[in-house]
């Protein structure tokens, strides 16, 4: 038979797990966003990144115009 006490011990440790469970929820989902956002700024840094390319075989492509210049 189970007594009062262990009874109360397993609620406590139910309680416990409840607590843990939302915390690793809130846990997760602050990750989630971090993910997101992380992942915004990788788009943004890889189009700054592709402009910076295509500046750069534009100046290159405006030097060797000039060198083949008489």
């Amino acid at each position: 038979m189970i007594t009062d006490e262990l009874l109360h011990l397993l609620e406590l440790k139910i309680k416990d797990l409840l607590a843990r469970h939302d915390k690793l929820k809130q846990t997760t989902s602050q990750l989630q966003n971090g993910k997101s956002l992380l992942l915004e700024e990788k788009e943004t840094l890889m189009q700054k990144q592709q402009r910076a390319i295509s500046q750069i075989e534009t100046l290159v492509s405006r030097l060797k115009s000039i060198e083949d210049l008489p």
